[in-house]
């Protein structure tokens, strides 16, 4: 079962038609419908019920939309998290030094840093 696929199943059982679905995509319908009776197959259950201008979820349709959109929710999750990742700064920094005033000031520095970068981690 591919990812894309469930995208399709998904858009279908949203837009309700494999017209409006194959627009959406920008794909062509022929193409849709392909994919769509390949996962039917896989599956080894019919999806939907096919009308002549519409497409409704019959029970394992419907099983199956639930499991799609946790997929799709979770990878969606998963790249923006390692977008995330590639924009983050963060780590451990370590200073040493005295009672001094400049040590008052590394810390004053260090805690506005903190909060614009929560993933900094300070050991004075």
């Amino acid at each position: 079962m591919e990812f894309r696929v469930l995208r399709y199943f998904l858009t279908i059982a949203r837009e309700g038609s494999t017209t409006n679905a194959a627009s959406s995509l920008h794909i062509t319908q022929p193409t849709l419908s392909r994919q769509i009776c390949d996962l039917e197959k896989e599956l080894g259950q019919k999806l939907f019920i096919r009308r002549s201008h519409s497409m409704d979820l019959i029970f394992e349709g419907m099983v199956l939309r639930q499991r799609a959109e946790e997929i799709v929710s979770m990878v969606e999750k998963t790249q923006n998290e390692f977008q995330t990742m590639e924009n983050s700064i963060s780590g451990d920094i370590y200073i040493g030094g005295g009672e001094t005033d400049a040590i008052k000031l590394i810390g004053r520095t260090a805690k506005r840093l903190r909060e614009q970068y929560p993933g900094i981690h300070y050991h004075l």
